[in-house]
């Protein structure tokens, strides 16, 4: 089965083909259980990997198509594809699910819920909320291994200056020095740069500043201790540097931005995407969310593989060899989306917005 949905989605390269892809609901349906469960049905409820399908319409049942039993004797649970995922109890079709998805893979730095409901003729704030469905879903909580490189960044821009607002002088204590969401990135380098390839992958997570504590708290979670650490000069990644197997340093002050493998440029290309995605794009994101957006940013960056390597001649006409990268099919990236969809449930709140009932996935 996950041969022929391959295949399936290996053919839709324009919108045309993914419009007659995602036409029939019923295959629809079939597509996306092929790629919540590649290996078999799983009960989101135990995890039971028996059950049975549950007699439709046509037969002269009440059951909907689609439908399934756990036949764990002490569970018997009743759940479709969608049960305990973002999608469960969507009142959407599945083709207008999977064409969203779609969309928001194609599209280079993703799209906004605007254009989304525009090119799906639904609401915008159910727009939103698939943004943030994908969006859940991409996350991952595996501690990153290899050569990492950390850095901080501030995403957000300048509050607006009310009409009688006078900055404090200069040396006032107690003021702060921004009001932008400060955020830790962990960037992954690849373990092998041979043609086919992945990418490595990328932890970000908003803090409440770059602060030793709040580094180590995040760099706990994204960071195997037998990784190999790459960073800056501050001093809060330098204290915590001993904690993993090796910790080498850039001195970006004394105008040092790599010394041979030493550098942190990865992660200075990962946190220039997020700028533009979010002031191309969103134009705002809340750091409310923003965890979610880095979700999403992240996975974009690592469906990527390796399509050789090319001379190239720096500014300064040092010859160089540079890693050529070609970015996964749109379509062949759902099947990783869909990965760990069991168990990440979200709900609507009554204020409109969002409730993440679970963040990590329980079985799959």
């Amino acid at each position: 089965m996950e041969v022929s949905v391959r295949e399936v989605l290996a053919r839709i390269t324009t919108v045309p083909d993914m419009v007659r892809a995602f036409r029939n609901e019923d295959h629809c349906r079939r597509l996306l259980e092929a790629m919540v469960w590649p290996n078999g049905r799983i009960c989101p409820a135990c995890g039971y990997r028996r059950s049975i399908a549950l007699m439709g319409r046509e037969n002269g049942k009440r059951a909907r198509p689609g439908l399934y039993q756990c036949s764990d004797v002490t569970c018997r649970f009743q759940f479709t594809v969608t049960t305990r995922t973002p999608l469960h109890a969507t009142k959407l079709p599945l083709r207008v699910w999977l064409s969203g998805l779609w969309l928001m893979l194609q599209s280079d730095k993703g799209i906004s819920s605007i254009r989304l409901a525009e090119a799906l003729g639904v609401s915008q704030p159910t727009a939103w909320r698939m943004g943030h469905a994908l969006r859940l879903m991409v996350g991952r909580e595996q501690a990153l291994d290899g050569v990492v490189e950390i850095d901080g960044l501030y995403v957000g821009s300048k509050p607006r200056r009310e009409k009688n607002y006078s900055p404090p002088g200069r040396g006032r204590k107690g003021q702060p020095k921004t009001l932008k969401t400060p955020a830790l990135v962990a960037v992954q380098r690849p373990p092998d740069v041979s043609v086919g390839a992945p990418s490595g992958e990328v932890r970000a997570a908003v803090i409440e500043d770059l602060s030793e504590s709040e580094a180590d708290r995040v760099l706990t979670e994204a960071v195997d201790p037998s990784a190999h650490l790459m960073s800056d000069e501050w001093k809060a990644f330098v204290s915590l540097g001993s904690a993993f197997a090796a910790h080498d340093t850039v001195h970006h002050k004394a105008r040092e931005y790599a010394r041979g493998p030493v550098h942190i440029n990865s992660a200075e290309g990962f946190n220039d995407r997020i700028r533009r995605t979010v002031s191309g794009v969103f134009h705002h994101i809340s750091p409310h969310h923003a965890d979610l957006y880095f979700n999403e940013i992240g996975f974009r960056w690592s469906q990527r593989v390796v399509t050789g390597q090319a001379p190239r001649r720096t500014r300064k006409g040092r010859p160089v060899t540079r890693t050529l990268w070609a970015r996964i099919p749109p379509a062949l990236q759902l099947p990783a989306v869909f990965r760990f969809a069991i168990g990440r449930e979200m709900r609507r709140t009554k204020a409109g917005g969002i409730d993440l009932l679970s963040k990590v996935a329980v079985f799959g």
